[in-house]
């Protein structure tokens, strides 16, 4: 096809599978990488290599020329990171770039934020409505990122901001799904016990499926146009349906002890300051673990699945499945 795609992120987690849903669909793609051992990943794809440092500007307007959709993946994703680089990396470097894809003509800007835009919601589900209420500063940084957006889209700008729910998938390392997965896997000390009731509504999405959503909003140009779309699974799970799964698939038990959020905190003092010397990114030691699992974070993909005709394939006893195998055959959960 003869539309010039461009992705940031490409070699990323959710990138990989977004390059490879565009390629399926015949698409000839550039793709930018920012660690030069990734330049060869994109080249064995046929995939057309451009550098890109989110900390650069002065590398954006390459990414942009020749150019008619630029998917914007790349971002600083973590949730204990330094609150100066999210706004630097997340939302200055989005605006800047936006800005760029106005002046050398790109047909359409297609964002990659996030349900921590909206964070944690009251009364679930929460849509594309839902007044937003970040939880943490990765969120509010998407957030203002989304906002820098819709200003520039005033002087002409069309655009679609798209909002997975947290990823899971083939692929993931070093995330908020893995380090919850594979500590259930393994056994520890986190997996005996839950906080709360455990009735509290959490969403996954599997990878494949929100890169397909991606895919969808270029197919559907007309109708994503200037639009916010969740995607996700079209369900989400208490902790306890999310346990129950996990323990069938491991073998393992369900957590068999309950703890409130105020001892829960106060456990996780301690591995919240063994984390902080480290330097561990694991969210899951970090005391404020505890007031994201106590709120509900679920959402409605209606919107999505009406005017971009989404489809979720992955339940998350398939997805879950599925994503084990490949951590133990990667070796990253022993048995």
């Amino acid at each position: 096809m003869d539309v010039r795609i461009t992705v940031t992120g490409a070699t990323g987690f959710l990138g990989s599978y977004v390059v490879d849903n565009l390629i399926n669909k015949g698409f000839t793609l550039r793709g930018t990488y920012y660690s030069p051992g990734k330049k060869q990943t994109l080249l064995s794809k046929n995939v057309q290599p451009v550098y890109m440092d989110l900390g650069r500007p002065e590398t954006f307007p390459n990414v942009v020329k020749d150019t008619d959709i630029l998917i914007h993946l790349a971002a600083y994703y973590t949730f204990t990171g330094k609150k100066t680089l999210y706004y630097k990396l997340n939302v200055d470097a989005t605006k800047i770039l936006a800005e760029q894809a106005l002046k050398h003509g790109v047909k359409r800007f297609i964002y990659c934020s996030s349900t921590e835009a909206i964070g944690p919601v009251d009364n679930p589900p929460g849509d594309e409505e839902t007044p937003p209420n970040p939880q943490f500063d990765y969120g509010r940084s998407k957030l203002l990122a989304e906002q820098k957006i819709k200003e520039i889209a005033a002087n002409g700008l069309s655009y679609t901001i798209i909002r997975p729910s947290g990823l899971y998938g083939p692929g993931n390392v070093n995330d908020v799904s893995y380090w919850f997965i594979t500590s259930f896997a393994k056994g520890g000390f986190f997996s005996k016990f839950k906080i709360g009731s455990g009735e509290t509504l959490i969403q996954f999405a599997h990878v494949d499926d929100v890169a397909k959503g991606f895919a969808l909003v270029v197919e559907r140009l007309e109708k994503s146009e200037n639009q916010v779309f969740i995607l996700s699974e079209d369900r989400a799970y208490t902790y306890n349906e999310v346990y129950k799964i996990l323990s069938e698939i491991t073998g393992n038990p369900p957590p068999k002890y309950s703890l409130s959020p105020k001892m829960a905190k106060l456990i996780l003092s301690f591995t919240h300051l063994y984390a902080l010397v480290k330097g561990d990114n694991n969210i899951l030691l970090r005391r404020n673990i505890v007031d994201s699992i106590a709120k509900h974070r679920a959402y409605s993909v209606e919107k999505a699945k009406r005017l971009l005709g989404y489809s979720p394939r992955y339940n998350l006893k398939e997805g879950l499945k599925e994503t084990i195998e490949w951590y133990r055959l990667k070796g990253y959960i022993k048995k």
